[in-house]
């Protein structure tokens, strides 16, 4: 018996649905598990043990991706398929690959498509649950224990990140700390960039033995570029240049990470890197770390929480959070690894 998951598309949730995957493992010890992700994303589940098989999917559906897709999944032969999307052109792509039976959430109108439709859980619950309740329901009863989002770096990856940041001038034993001022989501949900100036010039005042790496996409370049502004020689602005596997490797060798509710969060998170997060207009109970070292920054407002990507009015939830407090959440943890 085989079965493909089609994970999720965003980083964060794709690492939140690690647990989930464990689970499945767990509960169908005899079953080969594959994972289909977005090219981007593939990397994410290497190193991952409970995986047999990573099959990439085009970034972007057009008249000739979609098809293309399917026939590579037809051919592979998957007895079931599973969906921890909720588009309907996920449900589309399993069902012209003849994935049968095929389970999910029947939602974006999909439903038709399903052959076994799952009720969702609360939405409050968090979102690591809302995959979780697919596998748990598939099987028919629960996991029993807690399974963790822990992601795998290989040594090799160790070394080629530090062979890497020495290439950038970063000495192998400088104390490192990864700030991440984007949101791939939006603007919405990342911290004002003049405060991530204001913590970083307070940071390197009182740390400058240390090197601040500033990550994020290529897509994220130019707000970054705007926090990275002027920064003296501890900061290094890193955003655009790190492919994902790169990104997880320079994250595994920091002492701390600061940044917002976003995918880099969830990957410092999952490589049990100690982390200050500033949230805004999401619901820290669906989507904050379950585990490790952590300083959550909410404030909240009378419009949140929200989905928008752009806030229409004064960003008030973020603003409220001033330099001075994450800087005192990141020194409480920064001492905490010291010790």
């Amino acid at each position: 018996m085989s079965t493909v998951i089609r994970s999720p598309n965003w980083i964060g949730d794709g690492i939140m649905s690690l647990p989930a995957i464990r689970a499945f493992r767990d509960l169908f010890p005899g079953e080969r598990l594959a994972v289909a992700a977005k090219g981007y994303l593939a990397p994410l589940f290497l190193n991952i043990p409970e995986i047999d098989e990573i099959v990439p999917l085009p970034d972007r559906w057009t008249a000739r991706t979609l098809p293309a897709a399917a026939s590579g999944l037809r051919r592979r032969g998957f007895d079931r398929g599973l969906l921890f999307t909720n588009s309907f052109s996920s449900a589309l792509l399993f069902r012209l690959a003849g994935i049968r039976p095929l389970a999910g959430y029947a939602r974006d109108g999909r439903g038709f498509l399903l052959d076994e439709r799952v009720a969702p859980p609360p939405p409050d619950c968090h979102q690591q649950f809302f995959y979780l309740n697919l596998v748990e329901r598939l099987a028919g009863r629960d996991a029993g224990r807690t399974f963790p989002s822990s992601l795998a770096v290989s040594a090799a990856e160790k070394e080629e990140a530090a062979a890497w940041l020495r290439e950038q001038g970063i000495a192998g034993d400088r104390p490192l700390l990864a700030v991440a001022p984007a949101a791939a989501y939006g603007s919405a949900k990342a911290w004002l960039p003049g405060r991530f100036r204001e913590f970083i010039l307070a940071w390197l005042r009182r740390r400058p033995e240390s090197a601040v790496l500033l990550l994020g996409s290529a897509s994220e370049r130019e707000r970054i570029a705007e926090v990275a502004a002027g920064l003296p020689a501890g900061a290094f602005n890193l955003a655009g240049r790190l492919a994902l596997r790169r990104s997880i490797a320079v994250l595994s060798r920091c002492r701390l990470f600061v940044g917002n509710d976003s995918g880099l969060m969830h990957v410092a998170s999952a490589l049990a890197v100690p982390l200050v997060a500033v949230f805004g207009p999401t619901e820290p109970g669906r989507t904050a770390p379950v585990a490790g070292r952590f300083r959550l920054l909410h404030r909240g407002a009378d419009c949140a929480p929200c989905r928008r990507r752009e806030c229409p009015s004064d960003h008030r939830c973020m603003s409220a959070v001033a330099a001075a407090e994450v800087l005192e959440a990141a020194e409480s943890l920064w001492e905490v690894g010291n010790d």
